[in-house]
Order: structure tokens, then sequence, then C-alpha cells
């Protein structure tokens, strides 16, 4: 794999009795200079994770135990932790989760940008970083840019929250944002101006976009290629208009079952029964067999490889293509 970040078969394991359980298992992704690469899947399928291992950032005990996450050349996983401090937020940057509890309540936003900027600029005046603080603001279309820089994070809204965080992130102009589930509980249309104001920042900088997400309607919005996580691996890829054309997975046809559309009425939207099974209790063979509508005997003994369907498009399903498999 070639491009920006290439991440080849990469391992994250937490320990659990005596042996190790991988929460990340053997992923294999990469991302170009200005692309997007979304990453969907059910809540514990690993995505977050997936996110916090390409910045070497697990919590332990949780360890990278394997593989590659080569990023502009150069193997992050063998970087020494003061090159790899450096990397972060300058050259990676990454918008979490929650941004409520991702911003520190004591200090201002401001200060929190601040600080961001000065790890990777130490020689500016603090003036000059209050003024390229408040452009950052500005550039994200805060209101009242230098009012907000002096207020605390619980006197601004959701969407104002969102926006500091995305102003941090980009604060140094990285090469590439991971964005954790960016527009997790704002509402549609606060959800809307932050997807429109990724996509406004990526045309200007030309930055790469890994997007970690649940919803399939903000991966058809932003996304070039998309990766379907199930249980700590990677069930599907393949640009985006192929995986709603034409998908190859059960997992993945479930979740756009799951989607409401107008186009359709129907008394009660699909569901995928059951749930993701822990990293400790994994089934024997394929991991989403027992879930799985087209499951056959051969799917509780055999583990599926992710293999090229078509061209750019991969599958771990030994029923690929699903046309064959459909009566």
């Amino acid at each position: 794999m070639t491009g920006l970040l290439s991440i080849e078969g990469l391992r994250t394991v937490f320990p659990s009795g005596r042996q190790d359980v991988a929460v990340v298992d053997g992923v294999s992704l990469a991302v170009g200079k200005g692309r997007t690469l979304g990453i969907v899947g059910e809540s514990g399928c690993g995505k977050s994770m997936l996110s916090l291992s390409l910045l070497r950032l697990v919590p332990p005990p949780g360890r990278i135990a394997g593989g590659r996450v080569v990023f502009d050349g150069r193997d992050l996983l063998g970087l020494p932790p003061e090159q790899m401090r450096m990397l972060r937020g300058r050259r990676i940057a990454m918008i979490f989760q929650e941004p409520m509890t991702s911003l520190n309540p004591v200090f201002t936003v401001g200060a929190q940008i601040v600080e961001a900027m000065r790890a990777h600029d130490r020689g500016s005046p603090m003036a000059a970083l209050r003024a390229r603080a408040i452009a950052a603001l500005e550039r994200v279309r805060m209101p009242a840019p230098e009012r907000r820089f002096d207020e605390y994070p619980h006197q601004l809204s959701g969407g104002m929250r969102q926006r500091v965080m995305i102003a941090m992130a980009l604060a140094c102009e990285p090469d590439l944002l991971i964005a954790d589930e960016p527009t997790t509980a704002l509402d549609v249309t606060v959800q809307a101006q932050i997807l429109d104001l990724l996509r406004r920042l990526q045309a200007q900088t030309g930055m790469a976009i890994i997007l970690i997400t649940h919803d399939l309607g903000v991966v058809a919005e932003m996304a070039d290629e998309v990766a379907v996580m199930y249980a700590g691996r990677v069930v599907e890829r393949a640009a985006v208009a192929d995986i709603f054309a034409d998908p190859q997975h059960p997992y993945t046809l479930g979740l756009l079952g799951s989607m409401p559309r107008l186009e359709e009425t129907r008394a009660r939207l699909l569901a995928i029964e059951g749930t993701v099974p822990a990293p400790a209790a994994l089934p024997q063979g394929c991991r989403f067999h027992p879930r799985c509508v087209f499951a056959a005997p051969r799917c509780r003994t055999v583990d599926p490889p992710l293999l090229e369907v078509a061209p750019g498009h991969g599958a771990a399903c030994i029923r690929a293509p699903l046309e064959a498999a459909i009566p």
C-alpha cells in the first residue's frame, strides 16, 4: 500500500488473564494526500483504538504488538518518543470524540489552543501566538473569535466546542487529520456545518483526513474510500460509491439496510441481530457468522482473509461476491 499514511498488519492487544486479546487485529489501510478515508462500524469494533494506535496513544496496559504505520516514508512505531511527540499535532492531528471531555474545563479555550501551538513553536512571543489562535478560530468560522478566546468550554455550545477542537487540531497545519466521531451529539444542522467546514479546510490545505464514524450518511458525504470494521478487523474496503452501490460483505449490507431512506416506505428498519463479540470471546471461524443471514457451515470453521473481489474492492467473506449467495 502507498500514500501519505500506510498501515500494514497493525495489531493492538490488551492483557486478559494469561493471554493477550487483540482489539485491532491485522489492519492494513492507506490514505493519500488530499483524500478522505472513512472508517465505519458499530461501537466496540475497534475504530477508536485504531486511531489511538496510529498516534501511539494506546492506554496502558494495552500495547501495539505488531505491524507498521508508515507516515511519509517513516515507520512511526520505530520512532523515539521525543520524535513522536514532535510529530503529533504538528504533522498529524486528532479531533477527539467528545469535545466537552477533551477540553480542559479550568482553562480558557484560547489558552488551550496556544498551548498546542507552543508545543511546536517555543520561539514566538505570546502576542503572536494569541493572534494566530484567534486567526485559527476565525478560520473555523467561530462567531466573535476575540471574545471566545477568553471563554471557558462550558460557556460554549456543542457546535462551538467542536469548532475549538478543529481549530486546535489545525493550528499547526497538519498533513493528516484524524477525526474520531466529529459530529457525535450535534444536531443535524450543526453536523452539516462541521462537515462543510472540514471539506472547505481540506480543499484549502490539501490535508488527508481519516474520518471515524458509525454514521454511513456522514461517510457518503465526506469519504473517498471506506473501510468497514468488525471485531477488530477490516471486513470490507472500497471506494465510497462501490460500498453503497455494491456491498460485498454481509455486515456492510446489514449496516446499509438499517439506514432510513426517503424513497422507501417500511414499517420498521432492518436490524442486525446480536452484538459485536468481545475481543476475549470471539467465535471460531468468521467473526460475523453468528449474526450473518448468509452463514454457511464453512463459516463456522474458516476465518476468511480480506481478498479482492473486484478491482479496488476487498471483502473478507467466503461467499463474496454476494450476488451468487442471494437466492
